[in-house]
């Protein structure tokens, strides 16, 4: 009886321990399965939108008189996104992306430096002055500290008019909680612009940061109730009686008089040109046989030369012809067919694995290309191409000095 109780209690918790392990497996797929979409997600998710996010939190903008100023914060959570974003429109491969990253760290001073970019639209009659910048423009820290710039365009202190934009550093700050301070802007004394990004690590409260916006003009507005004008009132208006209209006798309608206009004259035929048939001679003399063949000599040099002349245009236009086609393979990432276009004494300067290690240096050029380019001769055999590059919110020109040379009945690339 006992050994029977014991194998029951056996058989009922064999059974209890299917059922709760039946689920288990089940759960299991199902969280891997949300792993799975959610790392597809993170995979498939659009970078530019994170550079768009980053950008928005870490740019201010204040109107003055007769400007407005906006600033934009780089903070180095931008790189990635922005890297990724254009990596993915110029279709980069890692090594030209990890180039393009590293040059990109390096203009903005990220990591050194807090970099802003300052731009300042001035519509006024006026230029304004903000010169000198260093003592017009400070970051402010929370605890109340002020930072003059490190370095920043001199073409801010140039009078400025229309639209002016430049990049201005300060000292790299251990807190993202600061702001900066601009004076010269009219108005106010001093305004301040606050971002609402912050770096990792950075305290989420917003920044105690000193208002100093205090008015130019301490003159107090006084409110002067003016008495009403005779008239002007409602109560005026209605007591006042009507003017009577008097009726006024319109003058009768003349009707024009309709002058006749005498009929343009018949137009003269022109006269009818004159034939005049000259008359062949019957023979010609020595000087007139010399002089026409002299004639027939000058009229072919000039044919000779017209003909050198479009041969020369020709071997113009199949250089440029060659220069945007190596231009082209180079928008493509063709870095084999771009070789065989160079010259002799290029492949022997550079083996095939340098010149493309010098193409992944150049990798920001050729995302510059895909945005259009001017090719400007420097003689018959050099050529300098000239695109604008963008980095971020700003826009340089880059150019690179390119060769061309005449092997055989081609013209190869030097570079």
């Amino acid at each position: 009886m006992f050994r029977f109780m014991r194998t029951l209690r056996f058989t009922q918790w064999r059974k209890k321990r299917r059922i709760f392990a039946g689920p288990r497996p089940l759960a299991e797929a199902a969280l891997g399965l949300c792993l799975v979409l959610w790392s597809c997600s993170n995979a498939f998710a659009n970078p530019f939108q994170e550079t768009i996010r980053i950008l928005e939190n870490s740019t201010s903008f204040h109107w003055g008189r007769d400007c407005l100023v906006w600033i934009v914060y780089y903070p180095e959570e931008l790189v990635d996104p922005w890297v990724d974003s254009e990596a993915g429109r110029v279709g980069m491969t890692e090594s030209e992306r990890e180039s393009y990253k590293k040059g990109f760290v390096s203009e903005l001073s990220l990591g050194k430096m807090e970099p802003f970019l300052f731009t300042v639209y001035a519509f006024g009659p006026r230029p304004l002055d903000f010169s000198p910048i260093s003592e017009k423009i400070a970051l402010v820290t929370a605890e109340g500290e002020r930072v003059k710039p490190a370095r920043y365009d001199q073409v801010f202190d140039r009078p400025i008019s229309g639209v002016v934009q430049g990049l201005v550093f300060f000292p790299k700050q251990r807190s993202g909680d600061f702001a900066l301070a601009v004076q010269g802007m009219g108005v106010y004394d001093e305004r301040i612009f606050a971002f609402s990004s912050r770096p990792a690590g950075a305290e989420n409260a917003p920044a105690k940061i000193p208002q100093a916006e205090t008015s130019e003009d301490n003159a107090e507005v006084v409110i002067v109730d003016l008495p009403p004008t005779p008239g002007s009132g409602e109560e005026a208006v209605s007591s006042a009686p009507a003017p009577k209209e008097t009726p006024k006798q319109r003058p009768r309608r003349q009707e024009p008089k309709v002058i006749e206009r005498p009929s343009p004259p018949p137009p003269k035929r022109a006269p009818e040109p004159k034939i005049v048939v000259i008359e062949p001679e019957e023979s010609q003399s020595m000087a007139e046989f010399v002089e026409s063949m002299r004639s027939g000599d000058r009229r072919a040099q000039e044919a000779e030369k017209q003909d050198d002349k479009q041969e020369a245009d020709n071997l113009y236009a199949s250089r440029e012809k060659t220069l945007r086609t190596f231009l082209g393979l180079w928008v493509k990432h063709d870095p084999e067919t771009m070789y065989s276009m160079l010259s002799e004494s290029s492949q022997k300067l550079f083996s095939r694995e340098t010149f493309e290690s010098e193409l992944r240096k150049a990798s920001d050029f050729r995302g510059a290309l895909q945005d259009g380019y001017t090719i400007e001769w420097l003689g018959t055999e050099r050529a300098k191409v000239v695109a604008v590059k963008r980095i971020l919110l700003i826009r340089t020109l880059v150019g690179r000095t390119l060769g061309v040379a005449r092997e055989g009945s081609a013209w190869k690339i030097v570079w």
